[in-house]
């Protein structure tokens, strides 16, 4: 997908239509949207791997929802007061964004819907199952009629990454998304004719590079097993709202690996898609989940001991930074993205134990 702002090529009518600069502010999943982004979706039954979707969909008779910029025709929604149908549609897409499968969700207002990923696609689209991707999720009269009208739904969404036999549950982001008419500026969701095209979360999602010569910087925590008693590991997961071109910077994308002694190592891995699951090891591989790797810097010591801990000293934890300078389109384009970490810290009783860890986001320059 490309960075739809781009489209509308007038940065100031953009900036208007934000009530900002037009740039993205931190990762927010707090607010309602008129469609949302599930930035990582897998489902694996013989890993047993899976994600659990809830989607709450509101009316406007217990909401002040006009002071959220994620939503827009509040006067127009489905649930205002006389309750009615809110049907949800879903869009999923593969890392580097190719349109795999879709379908209808029945909602009512004040509804919450639950999707089970590994039990949906086992019903009917056995071809996603252990594919990685992302998923839309929006109103699903822009399915049934076309990109005519404002979204008439109010959603909010929360997701868990699950492995194992309920083992461990991570958080995953859930970003809401401004979905008005086509035409709208500041348009966050666009459609070829009934399908989802297009996503870029610049209210509530990460800043990104707008212009040629910016650089998003951001870091993820890692952290590499050390003892017997610990065990696990790291993934990095980033959504970008673009595939980079080819050739491109994200191809060799350069990173500093820091360590709990404030030693950085510079090295570099790949992150071309849209989605992109990084294995964050010494010995890391890639696979069919697994698009890239962090292999070098990852091992160190902890001789100041400013990390001691009741189980030792840090060692082999840190952060990486990244700064991304991904920028092709039209000079004042804003853009958004999705970064964090899956890290694993177990026992040997639970290795697939994991918790999830936002990007630590240090603006754009």
């Amino acid at each position: 997908m490309l960075a739809n702002f781009k489209k509308f090529g007038v940065a100031a009518a953009v900036a208007a239509a934000l009530g900002a600069s037009g740039a993205a502010h931190a990762i927010n999943i707090g607010e309602p949207g008129d469609a949302l982004l599930i930035p990582f979706v897998y489902g694996n039954t013989a890993t047993q791997a899976n994600t659990m979707i809830g989607v709450t969909v509101i009316g406007t008779t217990q909401s002040n929802v006009s002071e959220f910029d994620t939503i827009s025709g509040v006067s127009k929604k489905y649930c205002s007061g006389a309750g009615g149908a809110s049907n949800l549609h879903w869009y999923f897409f593969s890392i580097d964004s190719i349109h795999l499968a879709d379908g209808k969700i029945p909602a009512t207002c004040e509804d919450f819907v639950r999707i089970d990923w590994n039990y949906l696609i086992s019903q009917n689209y056995p071809s996603v199952q252990s594919v990685p991707g992302y998923l839309v999720i929006s109103d699903n009269a822009k399915y049934t009629a076309g990109d005519v009208a404002d979204s008439g739904v109010i959603l909010y969404g929360s997701t868990y990454f699950v492995q194992g036999n309920w083992m461990s549950e991570a958080f995953i982001p859930v970003i809401p998304l401004y979905d008005p008419k086509a035409g709208t500026v500041g348009d966050e969701v666009t459609y070829d004719g009934i399908i989802v095209d297009d996503v870029n979360p610049v209210r509530a999602g990460m800043d990104l590079a707008s212009a040629s010569g910016e650089t998003a910087w951001f870091s993820l925590r890692y952290f590499v097993p050390t003892t017997s008693e610990i065990s696990g590991n790291t993934r990095f997961v980033l959504w970008f709202p673009d595939n980079e071109v080819s050739g491109g910077s994200r191809y060799n994308q350069d990173i500093v690996v820091y360590d709990a002694d404030e030693t950085g190592r510079s090295t570099r891995t790949s992150i071309p898609y849209e989605l992109n699951i990084l294995s964050v090891s010494p010995t890391a591989k890639t696979d069919s989940l697994i698009t890239g790797v962090i292999t070098d810097g990852l091992v160190n010591t902890n001789t100041d001991n400013a990390g001691i801990t009741a189980i030792g000293p840090a060692v082999n934890t840190g952060f990486v930074v990244f700064d991304v300078n991904d920028f092709e389109g039209t000079t004042g384009s804003a853009r958004g993205g999705v970064a964090f970490s899956l890290v694993g810290v177990g026992t040997d009783a639970n290795t697939v134990q994991v918790q999830t860890d936002l990007a630590h986001e240090r603006g754009v320059k």
